[in-house]
């Protein structure tokens, strides 16, 4: 008929006691978020206006990868245009997109070898 509540909790469904470990979210390899600035504005337009609100972009974002650009630091920070609105945002522009997932892995390389980065991203980008 109805369920059983586990002895000595009173509760149905009790909760973990034990807590989950949290995810490293190491800083980014290429560019800071303290700066304020559009990673793609100053590398494309030599522009480094300071803006209000910038949105974190993963320059590998397609499967697994996204994870795995968080785990290694390999995000920027972009303005909306450049993230997601208009013809020079990384979602639907393959250059730009092409050319920070290039910049991504020799930041990569730089600090863990080229090897490193084939056997992680299973990939060449440059």
């Amino acid at each position: 008929m109805g369920r059983r509540k586990q002895e000595g909790t009173g509760l149905m469904f009790p909760k973990r006691t034990a807590k989950r470990k949290r995810k490293r979210h190491p800083a980014s390899l290429l560019h800071s978020r303290e700066e304020k600035t559009c990673y793609l504005c100053m590398l494309l337009e030599e522009s480094f206006v300071r803006h209000l609100y910038l949105e974190e972009h993963h320059i590998f974002f397609s499967g697994h990868q996204r994870s795995l650009s968080e785990e290694y630091g390999l995000k920027v920070y972009l303005c909306s245009r450049h993230h997601r609105e208009g013809p020079e945002a990384v979602h639907g522009n393959q250059e730009n997109r092409r050319l920070l997932e290039a910049r991504g892995q020799q930041a990569f390389e730089e600090r863990y070898g080229r090897g490193e980065f084939l056997r992680v991203f299973g990939r060449n980008y440059l």
